[in-house]
């Protein structure tokens, strides 16, 4: 996807020792989704966030969570508004890191799987809403389903 990579792009230019993925639905192909595209920096130094966090404001992600799970949220608007980015930044090999990852594949590599996610999202979505937070609990039961298949994740 054109946009992400774009943004890939302008992350590198300004974070040096990163590694970033594109994640989230539009990483998922046929998928579909809100038109939110989301990407994790993975870092390996986890002082160094903050001077990240700097950085990653000139690129317009100004609404900044704190840190929860292992990972800091950051999008360029607060709303899930298509043509938003979301950012997640954690830890290269943390649990986060992982599970994301792993999730990302899991539907790539499961169509039917992925198709079932979709048709859910769209219910999630309108149960509610629009609010994120609410969405982001409506989702959280099966997406823990999900990671459970993945052993090698470490807790």
């Amino acid at each position: 996807m054109e946009k992400f990579r774009k943004e890939k792009a302008n992350i590198l230019k300004i974070i040096r020792n990163c590694e970033v993925h594109h994640i989230g639905s539009t990483a998922v192909a046929g998928l579909g989704g809100k038109g939110i595209v989301d990407i994790m920096v993975g870092i390996k130094d986890w002082e160094e966030v903050e001077e990240i966090i700097k950085k990653l404001k000139r690129l317009g992600f100004l609404h900044i969570h704190p840190k929860e799970n292992g990972r800091i949220f950051l999008s360029k608007n607060s709303t899930l508004s298509q043509n938003n980015i979301h950012l997640h930044i954690t830890k290269i090999g943390n649990k986060t890191y992982k599970e994301l990852l792993f999730f990302r594949d899991y539907l790539r590599g499961n169509k039917k799987e992925a198709d079932r996610y979709f048709k859910l999202k769209l219910k999630w979505l309108k149960e509610s809403g629009g609010n994120g937070d609410n969405y982001k609990k409506l989702k959280e039961k099966y997406i823990k389903k999900i990671l459970e298949r993945n052993k090698e994740v470490e807790n």
